[in-house]
């Protein structure tokens, strides 16, 4: 079995792409990575406790805010996003990234509603060709949200997804698994995944010192985020 813990990055006029991205761990390996994250939350934190006061988010991270509001020292708070990649680039860890490119949607389309089929159609590729199961687990912002992601997947495990090329999906079991990000050290990776997918995108080229030093941290020796199952849509041109 394989646990799918995804997120996405909000909306942004300011940002003509949505991305939605989501880290893949195999059941027997969930106890050891979760461990990884456990012990930097005990070195950042004192407390490894899930808790909304020891929850990781990059941006917060970044941008010094919420839990990391004291943190004045840039170095170490990109100390913590760097221990945070090294999580991401191991082994046990695969991952699914999902851009959709929102200028060049049709007005009546929904990002959010396509980048969750895409995720679907991706997770179901992977684990159908590990010849196993897969489960989604999102984090939980608003009932809404979540009833939406669960009516979909139920429509297409039973009439395929949408499109001309629609997949049927056989292998993702249940519905989709919600709960709140701070009760789960998985969908706070996941936070991180899809921010430095973000990031990418939006600071690529620049000369802030900042955005290179996080880009000089995906640059290492021996890291590599290239995901397992990638889609964007629709192709720019």
């Amino acid at each position: 079995m394989w646990l799918v813990f995804f997120d996405e990055s909000k909306n942004d006029n300011n940002y003509p792409s949505y991305h939605i991205g989501g880290v893949v761990i195999e059941d027997s390996h969930l106890l050891e990575v979760e461990a990884h994250i456990s012990a930097i939350a005990r070195d950042v934190f004192g407390s490894s406790r899930l808790i909304q006061e020891t929850e990781f988010h990059a941006a917060e991270i970044f941008h010094r805010s919420k839990n990391f509001k004291a943190w004045n020292d840039f170095a170490s708070r990109l100390d913590v996003i760097r221990r945070l990649i090294d999580i991401l680039n191991l082994e046990q860890v695969e991952l699914i990234d999902i851009q959709i490119n929102c200028d060049l949607l049709l007005a009546s389309q929904s990002p959010e509603d396509i980048g969750f089929m895409f995720l679907c159609e991706r997770v179901n590729e992977f684990v159908r060709g590990r010849q196993g199961l897969g489960m989604l687990i999102g984090d939980r912002e608003n009932d809404r949200s979540a009833a939406k992601h669960a009516g979909s997947l139920s429509d297409y495990k039973a009439t395929g997804t949408d499109f001309a090329f629609g997949q049927k999906i056989t292998h993702l079991v249940d519905s989709v698994h919600f709960t709140q990000s701070h009760l789960s050290r998985f969908l706070q990776l996941a936070d991180v995944y899809v921010w430095l997918l973000q990031f990418q995108e939006r600071n690529r080229g620049s000369e802030n010192q900042r955005h290179a030093a996080v880009f000089e941290l995906l640059q290492r020796e021996g890291i590599d985020l290239f995901p397992a199952k990638y889609k964007e849509w629709p192709k720019r041109p």
